[in-house]
């Protein structure tokens, strides 16, 4: 299992890599030359002093003086576009229909697994609707221009890809940087977009399969998506696969996978370009979201036994921490647009050794108010939190924008809950069983790639 992991981390950071040598932003670069032409003209009369006779013509005294400049300066206008059709962070979706007694369980969207089973020993059980899960980190896609510029093309590629139709870890189909195809045909051209996409996926290394598949799509809002799936993967792991080699069962033969599969999934910050809108400023993009963000970390005392001994066995002055992973708050019609509904991929809510609660996909409703445009806003909310811990979570962020993608801030807030199962055996071995919690903390928060928007970003407000 170890070296499943090890195997997982490469490829988790091979694939950061690569997707660092690839440009998200198209820059179009205008210079001009501004002359600026200037023409003085001087009249001056020189009078003789003392008196005329009239009647005597005499010649004019007055000299013209004529001065023309002309001044060049250049001038760059500097213009930025999104470069992409499809830029995502990670989807999950939980397959249906691929395994009847080797079952893995993943749940809705393919990330509400029993953490107990996630082990390369585990070789499932029958009696699961979702039977396996297919994940996607670091998704690109680009505008495909042929065909004459046929519509809604596109071409690309994930950092890595999952396919796992069941527990038994050598059907498990995998590949870092899979190229795909895709085609989208667009039921809704508004936000939230709708499409029927079709889907064609080659994976190349570890395993080498051929992915065939359609979905519906609804998304993306605040970097959100919803999409059902069918579609048909066959592929072969080698005998040198470490896939093969993880397997209890490992004779050192290639194993062959093919299964038709359907599926319900969820993806992250996960952003869709029509065409136009790659044309179409930065600046001038719309958003639907109070709050975009890769990671919140929030710093807390909460009075509970410190997560952090001093070496002199003093208590720390930080009990524990508050950690969500994928953030999204985004902007509902009620009261002008302040009200908003929000989630994150995982929440770890840690208020002391003992007494802490983990929740993927909670549910979190709260009220954003801007105080200074630009800088401060307030935002209090309640949270629920169901699986695996169950917990309520009830706060309030002032927050403190420093650069569009960092901002820091105060909290407070009260968690009440329990963790009753499902956390995984060798969780609770190595950190040990937490107790029920009821607790208030306050805390320094510190929001890292966590964009927050005002009013004047937010597409409700653009004609106001």
């Amino acid at each position: 299992m170890k070296k499943y992991l090890l195997f997982l981390l490469l490829a988790g950071i091979l694939s950061s890599q690569f997707w660092g040598c690839i440009s998200y932003s198209r820059t179009e670069t205008d210079i001009y030359t501004i002359s600026e032409l200037d023409t003085t003209t001087q009249y001056l009369d020189k009078n003789a002093p003392g008196n005329r006779d009239n009647g005597i013509i005499y010649s004019s005294s007055r000299t013209v003086q004529s001065e023309r400049m002309m001044i060049q300066r250049d001038s760059t206008v500097i213009r930025e576009y999104p470069n992409f059709i499809r830029l995502g962070l990670f989807e999950s979706i939980g397959l249906i229909g691929t395994s009847v007694d080797s079952a893995i369980g993943s749940g809705m969207f393919g990330i509400f697994p029993d953490l107990d089973n996630l082990k390369a020993t585990y070789r499932g059980s029958g009696g699961k609707v979702f039977s396996g899960g297919l994940y996607r980190f670091g998704i690109m896609e680009l505008r495909l221009r042929w065909f004459r510029d046929a519509k809604d093309w596109t071409y690309g590629f994930s950092g890595f890809e999952i396919i796992r139709p069941d527990a038994r870890i050598e059907n498990t189909l995998a590949s870092i940087a899979p190229f795909y195809l895709r085609k989208r045909f667009y039921l809704r051209e508004e936000i939230p977009y709708i499409a029927i996409t079709g889907h064609m996926g080659l994976g190349w290394y570890p395993s080498q399969y051929l992915n065939l598949s359609a979905s519906i799509d609804v998304g993306s809002i605040g970097g959100l998506n919803v999409r059902g799936y069918i579609g048909l993967a066959a592929g072969i792991n080698l005998a040198s696969s470490p896939f093969v080699k993880q397997s209890p069962v490992n004779d050192s033969k290639s194993t062959t996978s093919i299964f038709p599969y359907a599926g319900i999934g969820i993806s992250f910050l996960d952003f869709l370009n029509r065409v136009p809108e790659t044309y179409r400023e930065w600046k001038d993009h719309e958003h639907s979201s109070w709050d975009i963000g890769l990671m919140q970390f929030i710093f807390i005392n909460s009075g509970a036994k410190s997560l952090w001994i001093s070496d002199s066995g003093s208590p720390s002055l930080l009990t524990g921490f508050i950690l969500r992973l994928a953030n999204a708050s985004v902007a509902l019609p009620l009261l002008d647009w302040k009200l908003y509904a929000g989630t994150s991929l995982v929440n770890f809510v840690i208020l002391g050794e003992k007494e802490w609660g983990m929740s993927i996909l909670p549910l979190r409703l709260g009220f954003w108010q801007t105080v200074i445009m630009d800088e401060l806003s307030v935002e209090p909310f309640i949270e629920y939190n169901y699986y695996p811990s169950s917990f309520v979570h009830i706060g309030g962020r002032l927050n403190l924008r420093v650069t569009e993608g960092i901002n820091i801030g105060l909290a407070a807030g009260y968690a009440s809950g329990s963790t009753t199962g499902g956390i995984g055996s060798e969780i609770t071995q190595g950190i040990g069983y937490p107790d029920n919690f009821t607790r208030t903390y306050i805390g320094l928060s510190v929001g890292l790639f966590d964009r927050i928007f005002f009013p004047e970003h937010l597409r409700y407000f653009k004609n106001k």
